[in-house]
């Protein structure tokens, strides 16, 4: 068998144009096809596959990738999650490549993994998982990022409280990579996180992988919690649009507004610097003529107080340019 991988996957990649999957319903073009596909995913053949992969010659190994990525279910992408833990880096890398490639085979397997309460347990009082159970976990939820298939979201939400911080990062990653509404939502609930680390590296997310219409979401988190204020300010410049620019312009203008978000937790020449900035990366004609407008209305004072400062130099290089 293992002489003849070569024209296994001749066969394999043929195999592969000749069925498809749509709505979890696979058409195969004809009854031969689907034959060749069960022999290939049963259970004994995908193990004697996996052995040699890992045993074998590197060339064996990639010529076996391909096979289970062409022709690949979930019996294969079971066999696959049971060795992307392995601590041969190569080994664990081929697993990955091929998890990745399995579309909702692999989803359904590491979804699974994530929903099993058993995989979170943890011996009393620790908040890190035992590495045997972390490198599984670590790598599905890496997996399901890379299928950025949106029903990934569901398994990824069960997880985003869990005690291990690694396990939050890594969900923050995958969100990004998944992208869409239900995964922006969810990296809005993070920005709540405890942890610095983890709520600004979710806010940062909501700017790379959110729209326009996310902007009311991100005003209510940075109305309640200074902590996430300037990460916050940053993402409304991101993510553009009227309402961002219009509740920009608003506390840059609301002595009030402005003197209540930033309490005693956030400086006030670093609002001020993060609002104009953020305005300048919008940086439509109404962006723009709001910087203009509080630049014309510094008194005498101000002027003089901002002369020299991070602020004034900002507002000129953003008017500059335009």
């Amino acid at each position: 068998m293992k002489k003849r991988y070569d024209l296994l996957i001749q066969l394999a990649h043929a195999i592969h144009a000749a069925h498809q999957t749509v709505d979890e319903v696979t058409i195969y073009e004809s009854v031969a096809i689907k034959k060749i596909l069960e022999r290939i995913n049963r259970p004994e053949v995908v193990a004697m596959m996996i052995d040699e992969l890992m045993h074998g010659d590197k060339k064996t190994a990639n010529y076996i990738q391909d096979i289970f990525i062409a022709t690949g279910g979930e019996e294969i992408a079971t066999g696959m999650s049971n060795i992307i833990s392995h601590p041969d880096r190569y080994i664990r890398q081929m697993a990955l490549k091929v998890l990745s490639g399995l579309g909702k085979a692999s989803l359904k397997v590491c979804s699974q993994i994530l929903v099993d309460d058993s995989m979170f347990e943890r011996d009393g009082g620790r908040h890190e998982l035992p590495d045997a159970k972390w490198y599984i976990i670590r790598n599905a939820i890496f997996v399901l990022g890379k299928l950025q298939d949106p029903e990934g979201v569901m398994p990824l939400r069960l997880r985003i409280s869990d005690k291990d911080v690694r396990v939050r990062r890594e969900i923050i990653a995958a969100l990004e990579k998944i992208g869409g509404e239900d995964a922006c939502d969810m990296l809005i609930l993070m920005t709540d996180d405890p942890v610095k680390e983890i709520r600004e590296s979710a806010m940062i997310a909501v700017g790379l992988i959110g729209t326009p219409d996310t902007a009311p979401l991100v005003m209510d988190v940075i109305s309640r919690n200074p902590h996430i204020l300037l990460r916050g300010i940053s993402t409304l410049g991101k993510l553009g649009g009227e309402v961002a620019r219009e509740y920009l312009g608003y506390i840059l203008d609301n002595r009030n507004e402005f003197e209540r978000l930033a309490g005693d937790v956030v400086p006030k020449d670093e609002l001020r610097l993060a609002i104009i900035k953020a305005l300048g990366a919008i940086g439509d004609k109404p962006a723009i003529e709001k910087i203009k407008a509080f630049k014309d209305n510094l008194s005498t004072t101000q002027k003089l107080f901002f002369k020299h400062s991070a602020i004034n130099k900002t507002v000129n290089e953003i008017l500059a340019r335009k």
